[in-house]
């Protein structure tokens, strides 16, 4: 099974330095390469309508084409790509080539350009190029660079090695069961995972309001725990976060709305920092105060998508250790969010994020998930007698069956109209 472990990363204020400057050498290469494949695609369309079949010699554009031809031009054009590992470069065009491949294959936009302060910032690490150890990662080329950066000869060996590791948070979290430790305490404990065979693929640093991180994807072998045969359905929405049909409910926690009044003043303050123009370029300079202001306000989504993202984590593995199949409604987000009085909400309960982490991890768990059509009519059915309303409006939060009499829960005889679903799927699965 293939996954990842992110990592809070500790940079000293010079090893920051050189993270932004690969961030930025990354984010340069793949503007380079998206403006030479529109080039050169333009070029090949020109030929194809005006010039013979016989005497045509351009061929469409490709990343692999043009990262060779990138690398030709490098040391005399931009020497200073030379300043971080050559995995920046590398990487940033494996990522302009999976950006026209999904958009070629309908899974995604046009590739555009990545902009500074707007684009995510990150670049890769492949598995033979940094060293991983306890608490510290060796990213390559970075003692060179801090070295360099002081203008100094002395003790130049020594330095290297110091000032290439990077402290990190906390370990690896998949361990080996022959190379195991027995932690200090029980939550280190609780968080270790013993496999079978750790294989380190790669890794990849990334920067989310202010804060450094490195995401390093593994392989591993484990064996799986056995899976329960508790078969339950899940039903998502705005009041619950979640309601499942043995009784489970996860609350929707609000964060947004929690935090919207703080979220607002900050905002409010972010707009009255200085902005200029430049007259020559007409770039926008922002002021040290603009992006000390925008640093507080990304901390503050931060901090709200944490609180989202924690309740979800807990709610989602609960229901994969403890169920072996879960029923599970397809929703339409995109048409939900266009309704300007809902919006926010849904947008605040994160219902696909939910219904996301619940697929990774019942996979991973050895169950089963089934998926019910966003037609299915999980609210307005009867969970009893299977007797199906015209309509239910969202503010009725209790069924009352016309044909049985059944008074329940709306959310909960949705759940139970999903159990059905799941129960049905997997009758016909082993039939």
């Amino acid at each position: 099974m293939k996954t990842a472990h992110k990592i809070r990363m500790n940079p000293t204020p010079e090893q920051v330095e050189y993270l932004k400057r690969a961030c930025g050498t990354r984010r340069f290469s793949y503007n380079w390469g998206r403006e030479q494949w529109e080039k050169q695609y333009q070029a090949y369309k020109l030929e194809q309508e005006t010039v013979p079949e016989e005497q045509r010699v351009l061929t469409p554009p490709n990343a692999f084409a043009l990262k060779k031809q990138f690398h030709q031009i490098r040391e005399q054009d931009y020497p200073w790509t030379y300043q971080v590992t050559k995995c920046v470069v590398e990487g940033a065009f494996d990522d302009l080539k999976s950006a026209y491949d999904n958009f070629f294959a309908g899974r995604a936009d046009y590739p555009k350009y990545k902009k500074k302060r707007k684009s995510h910032e990150s670049f890769y690490l492949s598995n033979d190029k940094f060293t991983l150890g306890s608490h510290w990662i060796a990213i390559p080329g970075l003692g060179r660079f801090i070295v360099d950066q002081r203008q100094t000869t002395k003790d130049r060996g020594k330095l290297k090695r110091t000032l290439g590791t990077v402290n990190l948070a906390e370990k690896l979290r998949f361990v080996e069961e022959g190379k195991a430790t027995v932690p200090t305490n029980k939550r280190n404990k609780r968080k270790q995972v013993l496999c079978e065979s750790v294989k380190i693929l790669g890794a990849t640093v990334s920067c989310e309001a202010g804060h450094w991180y490195v995401s390093i994807q593994v392989e591993i072998k484990k064996q799986r725990p056995p899976t329960p045969a508790l078969v339950v359905g899940v039903d998502v929405g705005l009041k619950q976060a979640a309601v499942a049909s043995d009784g489970r409910r996860l609350e929707n926690q609000r964060p947004l709305t929690l935090h919207l009044k703080k979220l607002g003043k900050l905002q409010r303050k972010l707009s009255k920092k200085q902005k200029t123009k430049d007259p020559e370029t007409k770039r926008t300079l922002f002021s040290n105060n603009y992006e000390k202001q925008r640093l507080k306000v990304a901390r503050k989504h931060q901090q709200i998508a944490n609180m989202r993202r924690d309740v979800q984590h807990k709610f989602t593995t609960e229901l994969a250790r403890t169920c072996g199949v879960i029923g599970i409604e397809d929703l339409n987000i995109l048409g939900m969010m266009a309704n300007r009085k809902l919006a926010r909400a849904v947008a605040d309960a994160a219902m696909g994020q939910l219904l996301q982490f619940l697929k990774t991890k019942v996979a991973n768990a050895g169950g089963d998930l089934f998926m019910a059509s966003r037609w299915f009519p999980s609210t307005k059915r009867c969970s009893c007698c299977g007797h199906v309303k015209k309509r239910m409006p969202l503010k009725h939060r209790t069924y009352q069956c016309l044909a049985c009499g059944l008074v329940i829960d709306r959310d909960l005889n949705a759940a139970l109209n999903l159990l059905w679903f799941a129960t049905e799927q997997l009758r016909q699965l082993h039939a």
